[in-house]
């Protein structure tokens, strides 16, 4: 996602919660998007790390050539999670593909409910991803609202002197660890049809790559340890860490609407859902995640 300044565009931007995130308005993703238009976006994505863009009554595969524009996409290690038709498609949804919720206590259904700790997407990957880009089909009346945490000004407001310290250390990460974190899936022989990955290192603070700004790492459904601490230390460190970077003053609350199409940059933010009746009510989110461009830098 590299910036290039465009001055003529149709497009507008409107903030809705500080400089961390703003709706975009003057897009059709039906239609097809230049590449002025692309660029514009990419720069408002730059400077507002959650975009909104309302009423965007668009198929998966108009999703898909929308999320290309931005890079090569990622697809997602839960096999039992990925569209059938379209596996660049994640469906974080609790309706199958024959349009059923799923069965409460299901390997899925337990998978899923996992969204609700506070994460960073594919975290767990040696090139974590770049971006996501979500499309909410079907929303519950209540609850299932998406929490955002600006990680960088969590970062900008610690002291100097934690600054410094953390900045030395890394994490492991790990996509065995989200399993590890549903007491019921942990305890079962079947914990679903998983790809392979092996747990990665990263550092508790990163550098983004465009932005040369710097952030707070954190994703708790996949960090392990701290690497240069004691287990109990390090665990400590991590849950203070994330307590703060998740304070109100932190975080931009999300209530959606159908049609919504929501963009983070995971370079610089982390988010969770809000819990919501999964076993009576559906809700239907569909997401393309891009392809990291480099490894997390301290």
């Amino acid at each position: 996602m590299k910036s290039s300044v465009v001055k003529d565009t149709s497009l507008g931007i409107k903030p809705i919660f500080r400089r961390f995130s703003a709706v975009i308005g003057g897009l059709d993703l039906s239609a097809p998007i230049n590449p002025e238009m692309i660029n514009q976006i990419t720069n408002y994505w730059l400077e507002y790390p959650v975009l909104v863009l309302k009423k965007q009554n668009i198929s998966d595969s108009q999703q898909v050539k929308f999320a290309k524009s931005f890079g090569e996409l990622e697809i997602h290690p839960s096999i039992a999670h990925r569209s059938s038709k379209t596996p660049e498609i994640y469906r974080v949804s609790n309706v199958d593909e024959n349009n059923q919720i799923m069965k409460p206590k299901s390997t899925p259904w337990q998978y899923l409910e996992l969204t609700w700790l506070w994460h960073t997407d594919s975290s767990f990957r040696e090139i974590p991803s770049l971006g996501s880009i979500l499309h909410g089909i079907e929303i519950p009346t209540n609850g299932g609202d998406t929490l955002f945490a600006d990680m960088t000004k969590a970062y900008e407001a610690l002291p100097k002197s934690e600054q410094r310290r953390i900045s030395k250390l890394h994490v492991f990460h790990s996509h065995d660890y989200i399993i590890s974190q549903s007491k019921e899936l942990s305890k079962r022989d079947n914990k679903g049809q998983y790809e392979a990955l092996p747990r990665v290192k990263h550092p508790l603070v990163r550098r983004h790559p465009i932005t040369k700004k710097q952030s707070l790492f954190l994703s708790p459904h996949t960090m392990e340890s701290i690497a240069e601490l004691e287990e109990n230390e390090g665990r400590a460190l991590l849950d203070d860490l994330t307590n703060h970077a998740t304070q109100e003053q932190f975080v931009y609350r999300h209530k959606w609407e159908v049609d919504d199409i929501l963009m983070w940059d995971n370079r610089c933010t982390m988010h969770a859902v809000l819990p919501y009746d999964s076993v009576n009510h559906r809700r239907i989110m569909h997401r393309t995640t891009l392809v990291g461009d480099s490894a997390p830098k301290a």
